[in-house]
């Protein structure tokens, strides 16, 4: 998974400062750095998923339907960024009529 955008990574989503103190501490970061990327005007971010994918998190603080992204994940001077999940899997609070997987399976 890639994410490009031309805009300025600060603008990429809601800064988060207690997760950010967590990812310095080590208690809120990504399993495998740099797996997923996210591109902001030549600057390069991790991504992790609040429901689990690639996510190190052990006090429970994502919010499974937030994506996370990881400013100097490896080291004290962490940022994390949170920005919505648009998957109508894992946030189904979009237009549910368009979306099936949203719903769920249909027995027939």
């Amino acid at each position: 998974m890639t994410i490009r955008s031309k805009e300025d990574w600060r603008k990429a989503g809601t800064f988060e400062k207690e997760l950010s103190k967590d990812c310095a501490a080590l208690r809120f970061s990504e399993i495998e750095p740099m797996r997923f990327r996210a591109y902001y005007k030549g600057e390069v971010l991790g991504v992790a998923f609040g429901h689990g994918l690639n996510l190190h998190d052990p006090g429970k603080k994502a919010d499974r339907k937030k994506i996370y992204l990881f400013r100097n994940g490896d080291s004290t001077n962490c940022t994390v960024q949170s920005m919505d999940n648009k998957d109508p899997r894992v946030n189904p609070a979009g237009n549910q009529a368009a979306t099936p997987a949203a719903g769920g399976f249909k027995k027939y």
